[in-house]
């Protein structure tokens, strides 16, 4: 019994230590013009105060990102949110948002990579490995992942 407890205890912190010791990507459609943001931008569009893309014509914002209860997702909403997880948790799915700014949550990356490739007004976040040529990834405050001072570099 000592033994299962000790493994299943070893299990978690390396699963925690994967989770938060990776960088994520902020990840747009290719065609989307956006290059760069600021994290309080990317938090603007979390919270549905920026709706739309910039530009002549610019696209309504879809978020697309993993289920919220995964330790990657719940990592990247506090770092973009702010607060407690349960707090950002509950402003992403806020009904109201159905109309402003949508939440789409799905169980992978490659399903995430695969709403933002086929969706132009379309942001996502994923685990910078998982980053195919299908998307574009947006530097936030100037940097890109793996840059020193990367706002959402795991621990």
């Amino acid at each position: 019994m000592r033994k299962r407890i000790l493994t299943l205890g070893v299990a978690l912190l390396i699963a925690a230590s994967v989770a938060f010791g990776t960088d994520f990507a902020v990840v747009v459609n290719p065609n989307n013009p956006v290059r760069q943001m600021t994290l309080a931008d990317l938090a603007k569009i979390f919270k549905a105060k920026t709706t739309n893309w910039p530009g002549p014509g610019g696209k309504n914002i879809t978020i697309v990102m993993r289920d919220p209860d995964t330790p990657a997702a719940r990592f990247v909403i506090e770092k973009v949110l702010g607060g407690t997880f349960e707090d950002a948790k509950a402003t992403l799915n806020e009904p109201a948002r159905k109309t402003t700014v949508p939440v789409v949550f799905v169980q992978s990356d490659d399903e995430v990579l695969k709403v933002v490739e086929g969706n132009a007004g379309a942001i996502g976040v994923i685990d910078v490995y998982n980053i195919t040529g299908g998307v574009k990834v947006v530097k936030i405050d100037d940097k890109q992942p793996f840059d020193p001072g990367y706002a959402l570099k795991g621990h």
